[in-house]
């Protein structure tokens, strides 16, 4: 007689790398909560993403980091089971925030649009304008020097948050970001980074070809 054994699904061999059950459980109802709680969702939807990119950048990782030898082996140096994971709950989280900040946008404008609740709206009108963003998206190398980028104060090994209206959720593989920088040569474009020290930057940059280098940036992006 053969006896066959279901294996446990991943993410049951580490469940300390499970998204939390409560928050999935609002993510899930995304479209029912009001609007305040919507935003306070998407703060707890960006920590848990970074604290995941953290687990990543312990172990010397990225998302498209190889993880077999070129003999087709599993990496001995690290933890390759974690890094499937991670990269799952990073991709699922990725997902829900864009779905999150859309929604959030639309609930923003049906408020700013509805003149009859001006009076009552105020607070909630301040609060709407704390909305920020905090998820790294792309890693900023190879700046040059006196290029537009260094000229802005960024630093090699800088990671960028948000560039004009682009950020996690919405840069489509860097795709729009490129777009962004296209359409704003010789503009000031807010833009936000995480430096190497962890603290979170406000910095203007302008894009423009008017130096003696490469392309409108002066530097190298990768997503992370």
């Amino acid at each position: 007689m053969t006896v066959s054994a279901e294996l446990p699904e991943p993410h049951a061999l580490l469940t300390n790398r499970q998204i939390d059950s409560s928050l999935t459980d609002r993510i899930s109802r995304f479209r029912e909560i009001p609007l305040a709680e919507l935003m306070e969702l998407k703060r707890n939807v960006e920590s848990e993403l970074d604290k995941l990119y953290t687990t990543l950048h312990d172990q010397g990782i990225g998302m498209d980091t190889p993880l077999i030898t070129p003999n087709g082996f599993p990496r001995a140096d690290i933890d390759v089971l974690e890094v499937r994971l991670v990269r799952r709950n990073i991709n699922m989280l990725k997902n829900d925030l864009n779905n999150l900040m859309e929604r959030l946008h639309a609930l923003l404008n049906a408020h700013f649009s509805n003149d009859q609740n001006a009076a009552g709206g105020s607070q909630l009108r301040e609060d709407a304008m704390d909305i920020d963003y905090t998820v790294p998206f792309a890693l900023i190398t190879e700046i040059a020097p006196n290029g537009p980028v260094h000229l802005a104060g960024i630093n090699n090994g800088d990671k960028l948050i948000s560039c004009g209206v682009i950020h996690a959720a919405n840069h489509s593989r860097l795709k729009n970001l490129q777009n962004e920088v296209i359409n704003n040569e010789n503009k000031t474009l807010k833009i936000r980074i995480l430096s190497t020290n962890q603290q979170i930057m406000d910095l203007q940059l302008t894009p423009t070809r008017n130096w003696n280098g490469r392309g409108l940036l002066g530097c190298r992006l990768q997503e992370l």
